[in-house]
């Protein structure tokens, strides 16, 4: 296996690594809003069960009665402004979530053009340093048969000689 081959591979096994990761990451963040949401889900059920269970008592104990129709009136002020509150935080937090995720693609974006970059830079120099090699090999087939005639030219000198 030659060196290119190699370096190849390695390139390869690099950028299979890097999509493991980011997708990865965009799974654990994807996993996570999806929790969020459930937890929103949850906490509004909750709400509108203590609330309704609330209403019913207070229908059944203290029907007619203004003081305890109007603590219930606030309870329902109360309740949707809770409901309001936490449907605005949790919008907040998926804004938050959504401009992390553009932020990491334009990061994940730049870092793969960056990685190209470097492999095109990578192949351009392992390019020039073939033909280096190839132009050594060359150069030293050349002596080494430039030697091997001088070698016979003496060894044929030196029989005729005797």
């Amino acid at each position: 296996m030659e060196t290119r081959d190699k370096v190849l591979i390695v390139i390869v096994v690099a950028w299979i690594v890097a999509a493991v990761y980011f997708k990865v990451t965009t799974d654990n963040m994807s996993s996570r809003m999806d929790e969020m949401e459930q937890l929103q889900i949850k906490h509004v059920d909750e709400v509108n069960k203590e609330f309704r269970e609330d209403l019913r008592t207070l229908n059944l104990q203290f029907i007619g009665r203004g003081k305890h129709l109007r603590k219930a009136q606030k309870d329902i002020i109360e309740n949707t402004n809770l409901i309001h509150y936490v449907t605005d935080s949790l919008s907040n937090k998926i804004e938050i979530v959504q401009l992390n995720l553009d932020d990491y693609s334009r990061t994940a974006d730049a870092r793969f053009r960056n990685i190209e970059k470097d492999i095109e830079t990578q192949e351009d120099r392992f390019k020039k340093y073939k033909r280096l090699s190839n132009r050594e090999i060359g150069d030293l087939d050349q002596r080494l048969s430039t030697a091997e005639n001088d070698i016979e030219a003496l060894i044929e000198k030196g029989t005729k000689e005797k």
